[in-house]
């Protein structure tokens, strides 16, 4: 054997014998998760990792409250060999041009069209799928369900969470103002929908994707995250829960093949948010989100889109609380909102305007005494967002968590399980940092197979990897919403935890009248509306039944060629 072919065995089989060495068992998971079951959690409603998992489905859920054409979000029905979807989605661009310029006379509030810039009245970016919003449609307490790509999305987020919600705000941009203002505007109270006594309050958050930082490509607007202020039981002590919402879109593979270009981006904004992947160093426009290390310029200039209105919506909450500091502060999300999640962590720990450790200049002097030193970060299925030197310094020394990284090995055998007892008392702890991320070996979005970038955080793995583990390949089903719940809910065996937050639902289950055939005409689009509100009539669920109605006639009078009625 040369000795070149001697160097590369020796380094697989150095690779390999920590594969041989330091796997989870079934037998490990087993003890551990009866010691989980008998932790106590703090007030938290369940084990907080499914508790948190389900806060970042709460940020999915709301933000398809806010889809104007639920049926039909991203346009997929008029797909078709003759470019019917592209046509159509001009003439919706044409619509936003004449509402954008009505909306600027009458500047609506909550009840405005937002999305593209131009309903706004802010920059404009014409390439990106116009996706349209109304924040005047949150409403936590309701399942939720949307026709994402010939599937229906089914949003069941548990009551434990919900139920105690009893008042939703919305803070956003409003139409016509200058960049870096923002308004906080009550929504909604929960009425008879909340539990009797529930105190908590959310408040929801705007901010840009499909901004990576190129002249002429500003973002589009959309219900970014929220802020979920909540009360422990019998006691005026609070806890603050910061969740940022994953991509959404149609076709996955379409929209990652338009958004991969920098200079001729276009399609979904998020997914240009999540292709954004050039370094920004501090000196180029890092150093919001750290001075250390750099960060991914897609997320990092979501970020910068993002927080003036998140902390608008901290200091919000900090006025309606009734004691001056959190015990806890939590900071979450799947996907998207996993990176989202770390930058804003850093920018409050590592930044030069809200950090170093929420001292900077540019923090609320009401959120100074807050625990920022002690913030916990749990992310799911996250991609990496910045460089070794940042995560490093993010996991270490802001979290005092241990990180992973090395050269051959692409498992972190160090990783612990889901039910490691040591995961709850940290959590937990009010006087010290955390940072775990947590995921399935498999996803190809979490992967260290590919070079580029670090993970922030300590590993926390769902499935039992082991030696076939090293070269299984990538398989995108487990980067799924349900399938990250299915693995915790059946490793952690706890009976705390609801069975159900999330699930896809067949076209046929909903909609049983459907002819795929004519999918994209009006006869189809009517249907379409007719099984949405039959859903809601047959789930008893609050749904405001006339603007759905006077949206869709907008929808089919573009179709159509129509001007909308005004």
């Amino acid at each position: 054997m040369k000795a070149a072919g001697r160097t590369r065995l020796c380094l697989l089989l150095v690779s390999l014998l920590p594969a041989l060495a330091g796997c989870i068992t079934h037998t490990q998971l087993a003890e551990e998760g009866a010691l989980v079951r008998q932790q106590e959690l703090a007030g938290l409603p369940y084990h907080p990792l499914a508790h948190h998992l389900d806060l970042s489905i709460l940020a999915y859920e709301l933000y398809g409250q806010t889809l104007v054409w639920p049926f039909d979000p991203y346009y997929e029905e008029t797909d078709n060999e003759n470019g019917a979807r592209n046509r159509f989605m001009e003439k919706v661009r044409v619509w936003a041009k004449a509402k954008g310029s009505e909306q600027a006379g009458t500047r609506p509030k909550l009840g405005g069209y937002r999305g593209p810039g131009v309903l706004g009245g802010f920059d404009d970016n014409a390439r990106h799928d116009p996706i349209v919003y109304r924040y005047d449609r949150l409403y936590p307490w309701n399942k939720t369900i949307t026709q994402v790509d010939d599937k229906w999305t089914e949003y069941l987020t548990p009551s434990e969470i919900t139920g105690q919600i009893r008042d939703v705000y919305m803070c956003y941009r409003q139409t016509g103002a200058s960049e870096n203002t923002a308004v906080v505007q009550h929504v909604v109270s929960g009425r008879d929908a909340a539990a009797p006594g529930a105190r908590d309050v959310l408040l929801a958050f705007e901010g840009g994707t499909g901004d990576k930082g190129e002249a002429g490509q500003p973002a589009s607007q959309s219900l970014m995250g929220f802020v979920l202020l909540r009360f422990q039981a019998g006691s005026n002590d609070y806890d603050v829960h910061i969740a940022f919402r994953g991509s959404r879109s149609g076709s996955v593979g379409r929209a990652i093949r338009q958004a991969y270009s920098d200079s001729r981006a276009k399609g979904n904004p998020d997914w240009i948010t999540d292709v954004g992947f050039d370094p920004v160093p501090p000196e180029k426009g890092g150093a919001l989100i750290t001075t250390t290390g750099v960060v991914f310029r897609g997320f990092a200039r979501s970020m910068k889109s993002i927080l003036p209105q998140a902390f608008r919506c901290l200091g919000e909450a900090a006025r309606l609380a009734p004691r001056r500091s959190p015990e806890r502060i939590f900071v979450t999300g799947h996907s998207l909102g996993g990176a989202l999640a770390q930058h804003f962590v850093s920018a409050v720990l590592m930044g030069n305007r809200y950090g170093p450790d929420g001292a900077g200049e540019a923090m609320p002097k009401a959120l100074r005494s807050w625990p920022w030193r002690q913030i916990k970060l749990i992310t799911f299925s996250s991609p990496r967002a910045g460089d070794a030197r940042w995560a490093e310094t993010l996991t270490k020394h802001g979290l005092a968590s241990e990180f992973f990284s090395t050269p051959l090995d692409t498992l972190d055998r160090t990783a612990l399980a889901m039910t490691d007892p040591s995961i709850v008392p940290r959590l937990i702890d009010p006087g010290e940092p955390a940072g775990y991320r947590v995921l399935i070996t498999t996803d190809p979005v979490t992967t260290q197979k590919i070079i580029g970038g670090k993970h922030v955080g300590k590993s926390v793995y769902l499935n039992e990897p082991n030696f076939l583990a090293t070269f299984a390949l990538p398989n995108a089903g487990s980067h799924e919403l349900w399938k990250v719940r299915e693995f915790m809910l059946s490793g952690l065996a706890d009976q705390r935890i609801p069975p159900t937050a999330f699930r896809y639902r067949e076209m046929e289950d909903v909609n049983p009248e459907r002819n795929a055939a004519r999918r994209g005409s009006i006869e189809e689009f009517e249907k379409l509306q007719a099984a949405l509100q039959r859903y809601y009539r047959s789930n008893a669920l609050w749904f405001d039944y006339t603007k759905f109605s006077q949206d869709f006639e907008i929808f089919k009078a573009i179709l159509q060629g129509r001007p909308p009625a005004p």
